[in-house]
C-alpha cells in the first residue's frame, strides 16, 4: 500500500511543476477530471481572470463523483498544495471523500495580503473591491467542479491548517454566505478578531462587514483546531507586531484568545454561536497529524 501512494504522490509531483498559465489560457473547457489524480487552471472568475492559479485533486477509485462528500484544502504560507493533497490522500480513500487542494501561487497571490487575508485591502492600503478579494474565489471554483461532475450536494467542507488557516477563518468571517458546510481552520498564526473596534486584519473596521454578517458568521459551523504543543514563542514564522502579540504568545494561546473573544461578542450581541474550539492533545504545528485528526472529526 506504501508503494501505492509514493507512485500516486511521484506522479502528483509532475503535474505541479507547472508555470502558472498566461491570462488568455482556455483552461477551464472540456472534461477536467479524466482521471483520479491531477491538477487543473482555474481563471474563468471574470474579475480575476487575469490571476490564475492551480487546484489539485484526488478521486478514490470507483467513488461516486455526484454523491461524495467534497473537501477544500488550503495549505500553510509556503502554498505547498501538493504536500497537504499528499496528507489527505490515504484519508480521501479510508472516508470515501473527494479532495481538492488551493494553489493561490506567489507569482499572482505574492504574500499575506493576498492569500491569507483574502486581499480584501489592496497593495496600497485601500478597501478592495469585493469580488476582487481572493476569498471570492472559492464558490466560483465550487460552482465549475458541481458542474463538471454533476455534482449533487449544494455544500462543501473546508480546511486551512497554518496559513491555510488563516484563510479559512477569515473565509467564514467575510464569505458568511457562502455554500462551506464545516470548515476547520487549524494552528493558525493570527487572527482577525470578529470586532468591528479593531482595525483590519486584526479586526473588522475599516471593511464593510455589518452586525448582520458577524451574526451570519457566528452561525456557521467553524472549528479551530489548536495542537496543545503548538506553543512556540520563538517560532521565526509567527507574526510579532503588538496587535497579534496581544492575542498571545505564540499559536495555541492566540487560537484560545480568538474562540473566547468571539464567544464573548456573540453573548454580548445575543448572537447564536456555532463556533468550536477543539484542542489536539500532542501535536505541534504539523500539517499531515492537523489533517488526520480534522478527517476523523468530519466523516
Amino acid at each position: 500500500m506504501k508503494i501505492f501512494y509514493y507512485v500516486i504522490i511521484l506522479s502528483f509531483l509532475c503535474f505541479s511543476c507547472r508555470k502558472p498559465v498566461e491570462k488568455d489560457s482556455d483552461s477551464n473547457t472540456g472534461n477536467i477530471f479524466n482521471s483520479n489524480l491531477g491538477n487543473f487552471e482555474f481563471s474563468s472568475y471574470e474579475p480575476l481572470s487575469d490571476k490564475p492559479f492551480n487546484v489539485h485533486y484526488y478521486f478514490p477509485e470507483n467513488i461516486d463523483r455526484s454523491n461524495a462528500p467534497i473537501i477544500f484544502v488550503f495549505p500553510g504560507m509556503n502554498r505547498d498544495a501538493f504536500n497537504y493533497l499528499s496528507f489527505w490522500i490515504p484519508l480521501a480513500d479510508a472516508k470515501n471523500i473527494m479532495v481538492f487542494s488551493f494553489e493561490f501561487n506567489n507569482y499572482h497571490y505574492p504574500g499575506g495580503n493576498s492569500y491569507q487575508q483574502g486581499y480584501i485591502l489592496d497593495d496600497d492600503g485601500n478597501l478592495n473591491q469585493k469580488n476582487k478579494w481572493t476569498f471570492s474565489l472559492i464558490e466560483p471554483v465550487f460552482d465549475l467542479i458541481k458542474n463538471e461532475l454533476n455534482y449533487k450536494h449544494n455544500f462543501y467542507d473546508v480546511f486551512g491548517h497554518s496559513g491555510g488557516g488563516q484563510f479559512v477563518h477569515r473565509f467564514i468571517e467575510f464569505v458568511p454566505n457562502s455554500r462551506a458546510n464545516r470548515a476547520v481552520a487549524a494552528n493558525s498564526g493570527w487572527y482577525t478578531m470578529p470586532d468591528s473596534t479593531i482595525s483590519f486584519p486584526y479586526g473588522l473596521s475599516g471593511t464593510n462587514s455589518s452586525q448582520f454578517d458577524i451574526q451570519n458568521a457566528f452561525s456557521k459551523n467553524l472549528q479551530i483546531h489548536l495542537g496543545t504543543n503548538d506553543n512556540n514563542p520563538n517560532d521565526p514564522s509567527l507574526r510579532k507586531t503588538p496587535e497579534a502579540n496581544l492575542q498571545g504568545a505564540h499559536r495555541l494561546e492566540r487560537g484560545r484568545y480568538f474562540m473566547s473573544k468571539s464567544d464573548s461578542i456573540a453573548n454580548n450581541y445575543n448572537f447564536s454561536f456555532n463556533w468550536l474550539k477543539v484542542e489536539v492533545s500532542n501535536v505541534a504545528h504539523n500539517g499531515q497529524l492537523m489533517s488526520n485528526f480534522a478527517a476523523n472529526q468530519l466523516y
